[in-house]
């Protein structure tokens, strides 16, 4: 690893490393195995994608009600015409 130009010494960035790998760990990320962090990476792309499929769905829903909602008040306004 490169060293933090705000650490002054060896432990300062040990001591950062150590809280890194800590983290991910908590996350069940080896940082020492590539294929560990690249499954992660996979994973945060799947989350990514479930994520913006829920919006194009959520759009898609308010996109139907409104023309349900447009469609019951034509409905509405030709039966009136019609005088039902």
């Amino acid at each position: 690893m490169t060293m933090d130009p705000h650490c002054t010494d060896d432990s300062c960035q040990d001591s950062a490393d150590r809280a890194v790998k800590k983290v991910f760990a908590i996350l069940g990320v080896d940082v020492d195995r590539p294929e560990s962090v690249e499954e992660f990476r996979e994973d945060l792309r799947f989350g990514k994608k479930l994520r913006r499929a829920a919006d194009h769905g959520f759009f898609a829903v308010v996109g139907m009600v409104a023309i349900a909602v447009a469609v019951a008040v034509w409905v509405s306004v030709i039966a009136r015409m019609e005088g039902h």
